[in-house]
């Protein structure tokens, strides 16, 4: 069981970068798998990354699924580095790129803060209280990500938890890989569905 495991983790990691340097947008592809995408250098520590999807996996449970992108450079963005220091325009190019059949509401997170798609106006407003990241560092903008989240949940009705943090470091760091770790099946499953659905976008784009 553990070497079949270690073998879906290594496809997974294989799996994704590939998919990325297909399409030129990172998070678009990661966001095909789980719900959060995280800056691979300098990465998000790892109890603020645990925290994140910890508390998007209680909204989703509640009836609020949520997906999010933390943007901190320009190879966060791929081939569309233009939108960096621009949130809102990006989260509508992003959740185009992963909506397809039905909207997916979607929270992004930069330095200068943040970008929502496909959330009713009066829960995408909730993030007009919410301060600022402190700084462009992974930590910090990871747990900028966490205060939306569960802002946004709250103004929808669901509210969860805050999670207890330790002390913010303001330098990354952690060893966090965007690749989150499923049963072997469910991982196999995810990454088939991922590449199908990066095929059926890919050929949308060549006939369009």
């Amino acid at each position: 069981m553990r070497r079949a495991l270690a073998t879906a983790v290594l496809l997974v990691a294989l799996a994704v970068p590939s998919v990325a340097q297909a399409d030129g947008d990172p998070a678009s592809d990661v966001l095909l798998l789980q719900d959060s995408y995280l800056p691979y250098q300098p990465a998000v520590p790892k109890p603020v990354s645990n925290a994140l999807n910890s508390t998007l996996k209680q909204l989703r449970k509640s009836g609020f699924p949520l997906k999010v992108a933390v943007i901190a450079s320009k190879t966060d963005l791929g081939v569309v580095p233009q939108f960096l220091g621009r949130p809102q325009p990006y989260a509508g190019f992003l959740e185009s790129e992963i909506a397809f059949n039905k909207p997916k509401q979607l929270l992004v997170v930069m330095e200068n803060g943040y970008g929502t798609a496909a959330i009713k106006p009066n829960i995408a407003s909730a993030m007009t209280k919410v301060p600022k990241p402190k700084s462009n560092s992974a930590d910090d903008l990871g747990r900028a990500a966490i205060d939306g989240a569960i802002a946004l949940g709250t103004a929808a009705g669901h509210p969860v938890p805050k999670p207890k943090l330790p002390a913010s470091s303001s330098g990354g760091g952690g060893g966090t890989s965007p690749a989150i770790i499923f049963g072997v099946p469910v991982l196999l499953l995810a990454i088939g569905g991922a590449l199908a659905t990066l095929r059926a976008r890919q050929t949308k784009r060549a006939t369009s």
